[in-house]
């Protein structure tokens, strides 16, 4: 009898996953708005029964139309929320309310994002004019349906199933049986329900000798540029996160670099710890570039189904009163 209830829970589970991919998730919704302002290249979706049929190699098939499409940002898409102008109007909102300044894990009080003196906010040069914008990167629906359908029917993958979390070692999740430089694992995974599906893709043909120790692809292939706009509709100025670090190759004139930083947030109370790293300025995750949805061990990909983000524009009043708009454009390299 438990061996059954166990296989329903795991049913119920698995279901429940799958079920993102063919709705919208409400918590998004309330996140990131679909307002506009957000100019967007799709790109391609999968087109699944065509590929099938005309890619006799595997291994085209998978970094052609799986891996490279994200690493390239031409499945993905961004939706921006109503922005904060300054710090004030993000603790006054309903969220803030809600939650409050702390949140208590046993006995222990951890700051959270709405903790005026120690939450991630309190570093700010400019708490009365900083812009504070909700930002959603995703796989676009078109590419989250025939996601599925390409493992399964174009790869023959073999579904592992659905494990709570992502950060697990990866030579557990892989077994005694796996060859590494020509199998694949790949965890779709999503951070809303914690929650990551995994796939093992057998003869894929990858060909590489080095198996889970570390990050050793690029994440991303393409530049996140985000560009300010004043009030006669040219660009102010900005910043770009590139492959390796952010830089101003695309905002030569005026780049804010040490003005705008992507925070990662994740829905759980507690505020994640500040990093500031070298190349990207403040973080609050270990994933680079911050704006990737794929992390690329080689013989394990972990694709994010969405990541959120609070966008920041630290800048002062006079430089505020000259924008007007907030654009976001994709510049690819390949």
């Amino acid at each position: 009898m438990d061996f059954i209830i166990k296989k329903l829970i795991l049913i119920l589970i698995t279901m429940s996953f799958l079920d993102y991919f063919k709705n919208v998730n409400p918590n998004l919704q309330i996140f990131a708005s679909d307002s506009t302002g957000i100019n967007i290249n799709f790109g391609d979706s999968i087109q699944v029964k065509g590929n099938i049929k005309n890619l006799k190699d595997r291994k085209e098939m998978y970094e052609k139309e799986i891996i490279n499409k994200i690493k390239q940002g031409r499945s993905i898409e961004e939706k921006m929320g109503q922005p904060f102008y300054g710090v004030r109007s993000f603790f006054e909102d309903d969220f803030c309310r809600e939650i409050g300044p702390v949140s208590i894990i046993g006995t222990v009080a951890y700051p959270s994002w709405c903790n005026v003196d120690n939450g991630p906010f309190s570093i700010f040069r400019n708490p009365n004019s900083v812009v504070i914008i909700p930002l959603t990167l995703e796989l676009n629906s078109g590419f989250k349906v025939n996601l599925i359908d390409t493992l399964k029917d174009g790869l023959q993958a073999d579904d592992i199933g659905v494990i709570k979390g992502h950060n697990h070692n990866p030579q557990t999740l892989a077994g005694p049986n796996f060859k590494f430089g020509q199998d694949q694992l790949v965890g779709i995974i999503d951070h809303n329900q914690n929650l990551m599906k995994l796939y093992e893709i057998s003869e894929v043909g990858i060909y590489r000798k080095k198996q889970f120790d570390k990050l050793f692809e690029i994440n991303s292939s393409y530049d996140l540029a985000i560009d300010l706009i004043n009030k006669k509709g040219q660009t102010y100025g900005g910043v770009s996160f590139g492959k390796n670090k952010k830089n101003c190759f695309n905002h030569s004139k005026n780049c804010l670099l040490n003005s705008i930083h992507l925070l990662e947030y994740q829905y759980k109370n507690n505020a994640p710890e500040i990093i500031y790293d070298q190349n990207w300025g403040y973080i609050t995750e270990k994933l680079f570039p911050p704006h990737s949805l794929i992390k690329d061990y080689g013989s394990l990909k972990k694709i994010f189904l969405s990541r959120n983000f609070y966008l920041i524009i630290d800048i002062n009043e006079n430089q505020l009163s000259e924008i007007s708009r907030v654009n976001f454009r994709k510049i690819h390299y390949e």
